[in-house]
């Protein structure tokens, strides 16, 4: 199986504020801005405000824009769920480069993006001063099919009519629907094969406390015995630092998809059903 940690949501070039994680500690990974989508953020929901709304509570300079929603895994932004199919799409140079990674169905995508905390004031919603920006994962895909978008896919899966990634013609577009339920090392868990992480959770933090967002600590099984089969973008020895309990790794600034081989570095499995169990 391969693992992907897949870099998802607003950041400093696309939207230009952080995720929230609200005051209740549920995470709420905002989409970035597209003009010309059909689906607004006006469209989608966070309890019972809109997420125009919230994005310009919190600052946002694009909140009466489209909104390119994908990894489409959150049915609580959607009022209509009847007619949804969650699904993720990728396409250009980042969808080649998980095609050179052999990644396939059965691999695990694990979204991680930028947040920062929430509270809410005089009945506001704000960013917490100070609060240090971390980059943290808050969801999950197991792929069970892959499929090329096209009038024929469409036909058979008319849930995806609104999905950006069925509405464009990207180069190399593709489409990651997920499995009936998340396996992990042959054991099916009671999670479905996509979802959101419920709440922050420590372990679901990859940002050093206290350091930039890019400085990562991560347990000790993710340090790559061969560098040139570790993590992409990531197979600089320079990168990494082994300390007495876990790692540390500056991770790529730029690359949306790291690929792990989790048959060169089974170990990392046992990480992984920890962040499942316990969430």
């Amino acid at each position: 199986m391969k693992l992907i940690l897949s870099r998802k949501g607003t950041d400093s070039s696309a939207g230009g504020l952080p995720s929230p994680i609200l005051p209740d500690g549920r995470l709420l990974s905002l989409p970035i801005p597209q003009n010309d989508a059909t689906t607004q953020y006006s469209d989608l929901m966070a309890g019972k405000q809109s997420l125009s709304s919230l994005i310009k509570q919190l600052g946002g300079k694009q909140w009466r824009s489209g909104c390119h929603l994908d990894p489409d895994i959150d049915p609580s932004l959607i009022v209509d769920t009847d007619n949804w199919l969650p699904a993720f799409g990728q396409f250009g140079s980042a969808q080649r480069h998980l095609e050179h990674e052999g990644v396939g169905v059965g691999d695990l995508f694990l979204f991680f993006g930028w947040y920062r905390q929430t509270e809410r004031v005089k009945g506001r919603m704000q960013f917490v001063k100070g609060a240090p920006d971390i980059h943290l994962i808050h969801g999950w895909m197991q792929v069970g099919e892959i499929i090329h978008p096209s009038p024929e896919v469409l036909k058979q899966y008319p849930q995806l009519a609104n999905h950006p990634h069925m509405q464009k013609d990207y180069v190399f577009n593709t489409l990651y629907l997920p499995s009936p339920q998340l396996t992990l090392a042959g054991e099916v868990l009671e999670h479905a094969g996509y979802g959101m992480f419920p709440a922050y959770a420590e372990q679901q933090q990859l940002t050093t406390p206290g350091e930039n967002r890019t400085q990562w600590t991560l347990p000790d099984v993710f340090y790559p015995d061969d560098f040139a089969e570790g993590l992409s973008y990531h197979r600089q020895p320079w990168r990494w630092n082994r300390c007495e309990h876990d790692v540390q790794l500056k991770a790529a600034a730029r690359g949306q998809e790291f690929v792990l081989d989790l048959d060169k570095q089974p170990a990392v499995n046992d990480w992984l059903r920890e962040l499942f169990v316990e969430s």
